[in-house]
């Protein structure tokens, strides 16, 4: 088999099995390797290789330059009970102490709570979400 053929078949190996992956990494060598291919007819097999592992690392670092750069200013999405923490709600039935969980409305849904620390939380009081502990929601007062 002439090299362009090996180099075709590298290249589709990876871009098939780029699709079996969750980062986009793999991708690039199958680039590099048809690369490899079209420079087949000009050069040797060493400046071939040469050729795939420099266009592949340049491609990889590029990509990685770019794709990086969108993540980062997407920031983290919380999303089910995570979402919550942060939020603003009321006390609808009073927290008396860990032992006692009361009850708070937080973005219109009723939830079971306690407080830092323990604290006696009486009905009405406005209260910040700081955490999810199993099915509760940890609340601090807000001071108004």
């Amino acid at each position: 088999m002439p090299g362009w053929g090996i180099w075709i078949g590298v290249g589709i190996a990876c871009v098939i099995a780029e699709i079996f992956t969750t980062g986009f990494f793999i991708f690039w060598f199958g680039i590099g390797a048809f690369l490899a291919a079209l420079a087949s007819r000009w050069l040797d097999l060493p400046e071939q290789i040469v050729l795939f592992v420099i266009s592949s690392f340049i491609l990889v670092i590029s990509s990685r330059k770019i794709t990086g750069g969108l993540s980062r200013r997407a920031g983290e999405v919380r999303t089910n009970v995570d979402a919550l923490i942060g939020m603003t709600g009321y006390v609808t039935e009073a927290i008396c102490g860990e032992a006692l969980p009361g009850k708070v409305k937080v973005s219109g849904e009723i939830w079971t709570a306690v407080s830092e620390g323990g604290v006696r939380v009486p009905e009405g009081v406005k209260v910040t979400v700081l955490r999810v502990e199993g099915v509760h929601l940890v609340v601090r007062a807000q001071d108004e």
